[in-house]
């Protein structure tokens, strides 16, 4: 073993050589005092005692080799220091920490002294041994708790939360393949029947029709559409996420830059403003309005989050549809207010979720089972 390296070492009276492997390891040394050579593993013997012979040609004769009775454990456990002035009753000043190596190498532990041989000068006493933590017994860890990772037996559990699980994707329970403004187009008699009735009889009353839900559908579908265009930006977007108390989530859009919980209202003409916590349309008295109050966001964290590993932010976002002016003072934190065509100012947000993450909450989202209990 040629590449072995020789260092000198002083300190609480001992005058050491120390024979170290290439990553500062200690294997062995040389008390200059007792003139003995201390070996820590047989199979190291013949290498030190070559290394101290070939490096340090000046050493003096040594008595003999010597093995420690009981192989070193491993290094104690650091101690957290207390703080300035704080100092536990009846606790014992400890020692300085032994300095580093030299060259670089790694601070090398004052081993046990080895016995010394008759007429040997006395040398200082070895500074007071920390004694070494005694591992308990192996405690396996409960449903529902793992250990940290590195830990090995004896290791005290640490509480995790393990996502639950969710039936498999079928055609039936996908929500991948619904439409923008769902609960809407029922309403309309657009779904079932009610649209086969519609082309049979072959009315045309939808562009006649007044029925302001048919202009809150359109403003859906057209939201649907500048929402769609963020998928090449890596985005993925559902519509119409229903819940189970009959009430819908719009749309629902998840990407690198979060989720966000979108909704829609149309006020075809309105010029509006909206202040924090208000809302005017035109030249009409400012009414309350609520816009961190919304369940959205809300609801959607609680379901994405039990199927995940990981946090999943939700924001909020209002789009308002048909509007011929929109001027947005204040809102609260995690809501934004923007018209039909200017959601595109979400495509260039990221850092929030990874591929790997937008991908787990988009099949989390789009499994209908997911909302039973939202």
């Amino acid at each position: 073993m040629q590449d072995l390296k020789v260092t000198s070492w002083q300190l609480f009276g001992h005058d050491r050589l120390y024979v170290n492997l290439p990553d500062g390891t200690a294997i062995g040394w040389a008390d200059r005092g007792s003139g003995t050579i201390t070996v820590l593993h047989p199979r190291y013997r013949d290498a030190v005692t070559d290394a101290l012979a070939r490096q340090v040609p000046d050493l003096p004769a040594l008595v003999g080799v010597e093995e420690p009775t009981v192989p070193p454990g491993p290094p104690p456990v650091p101690r957290i220091p207390p703080m300035r002035g704080m100092r536990r009753r009846g606790a014992v000043k400890e020692p300085a920490p032994l300095p580093a190596a030299p060259d670089g190498q790694a601070p090398v532990p004052a081993p046990a002294e080895a016995p010394q041989p008759a007429g040997a000068r006395a040398a200082a006493p070895e500074p007071p041994a920390v004694s070494e933590p005694v591992a308990g017994p192996e405690v396996e860890p409960e449903s529902g708790q793992e250990r940290e990772p590195g830990s090995g037996p004896g290791a005290v559990p640490v509480k995790v939360r393990r996502p639950a699980s969710l039936p498999a994707l079928t055609p039936a329970n996908d929500l991948a393949q619904r439409r923008p403004g769902n609960q809407l187009r029922e309403q309309l008699g657009e779904t079932g029947t009610g649209a086969f009735v519609r082309v049979a009889t072959g009315a045309l009353r939808r562009h006649k029709d007044t029925d302001p839900r048919r202009g809150a559908l359109a403003g859906e579908r057209r939201v649907g559409a500048e929402l769609r265009r963020l998928t090449r930006h890596g985005w993925r977007v559902l519509h119409s996420v229903p819940l189970p108390d009959g009430t819908e989530i719009g749309h629902l859009l998840i990407g690198p830059g979060g989720v966000f919980a979108v909704s829609t209202e149309h006020r075809p003409g309105a010029s509006v403003r909206i202040e924090d916590g208000t809302l005017r349309v035109g030249d009409e008295t400012p009414q309350p309005y609520e816009l961190d109050g919304r369940p959205g966001a809300r609801r959607v964290r609680e379901v994405l989050e039990a199927y995940c590993a990981f946090g999943v932010p939700v924001q909020t976002v209002l789009v308002l549809t048909g509007v011929t002016a929109l001027e947005v003072v204040a809102v609260p934190t995690g809501v934004s207010v923007y018209r039909e065509r200017e959601v595109s100012a979400l495509a260039p947000l990221a850092g929030v979720l990874t591929a790997t993450q937008v991908e787990r909450v988009y099949d989390v989202a789009r499994n209908a089972e997911a909302w039973l209990e939202a």
